[in-house]
């Protein structure tokens, strides 16, 4: 009943925000002060029965109340700091997975996404030969070091060629990896979209292309497009597993077109 009544005045505030015709900044102010409010009360109102309760309370209530305590508590203070004037970062999108974090697109057309980053890399043949998910939306050329270090330590001297995306373009890392390993990586300009490229480098580009509809596949056949387990461990297992069975999918395909691939496993 508390609960009900609880509920039905933090909508009936956000109501009002949400029916006005013209939605100015005082407006939120004020709204999301008094919801502010609302939730304040709740955690202390909460914090009270727990300690007076304390021997009564199971271990499963426990858990709930230090979630409330913990993250709760973190989610105002954010959001009392952003009603503050404060710019906030790593802020917190979901009480409960909360290392979620806003993953904008840079561009007005496409939706905001939120949860983790998922970085895949792959071979030339169609397989994921690498994968790693990151808390917050990191930038696509701190992550271009570690792509290409963990293809050179697995694949050694066959390694010959790369490609990536533009937001990878990073000119000297591209040059001193370049150097090191001795490769050639195609990734075109960052914004200099009248740079031409060289032949060899369109090739890998186009070739690069693929990935996109392994992604495509992940999302539709192997449950890329959300994690169902909780925690950011937890989505590092559901990757894991995805990648999986996108590979296994991969060499079924191959051995039905070249049945002797099994006795390479024996």
């Amino acid at each position: 009943m508390v609960k009900t009544k609880v509920i039905k005045k933090a909508r009936s505030i956000a109501k009002v925000y949400y029916s006005a015709s013209k939605k100015t900044k005082k407006l939120l102010k004020d709204t999301s002060g008094a919801l502010l409010a609302i939730a304040k009360e709740q955690i202390k109102q909460a914090s009270s029965a727990v300690e007076a309760t304390s021997d009564l309370v199971s271990a499963h209530v426990a858990r709930r109340y230090k979630k409330l305590n913990d993250t709760g508590k973190k989610i105002l203070d954010q959001v009392e700091a952003k009603l503050g004037g404060e710019k906030i970062s790593g802020r917190i999108v979901s009480y409960y997975q909360d290392h979620s974090r806003a993953l904008p697109k840079g561009k007005l057309s496409k939706p905001c996404e939120f949860g983790v980053k998922l970085k895949l890399d792959m071979s030339g043949n169609g397989y994921i030969t690498g994968h790693d998910i990151y808390k917050g939306n990191v930038s696509d050329v701190s992550l271009l070091s570690g792509s290409v270090d963990s293809h050179a330590r697995v694949f050694g001297s066959k390694f010959k060629s790369g490609a990536a995306d533009r937001g990878f373009y990073d000119e000297d890392l591209i040059e001193e990896l370049q150097k090191k390993y001795k490769i050639s990586l195609a990734i075109p300009h960052k914004k200099d979209r009248s740079r031409v490229m060289t032949s060899q480098d369109k090739k890998l580009s186009k070739k690069r292309s693929a990935i996109e509809a392994k992604i495509s596949e992940g999302k539709r056949m192997c449950g890329l497009d959300k994690s169902l387990y909780n925690g950011f461990t937890g989505d590092r297992i559901w990757a894991a597993l995805s990648v999986m069975a996108l590979n296994i999918r991969k060499l079924l395909r191959d051995m039905e077109r070249s049945p002797e691939l099994i006795y390479r496993f024996g």
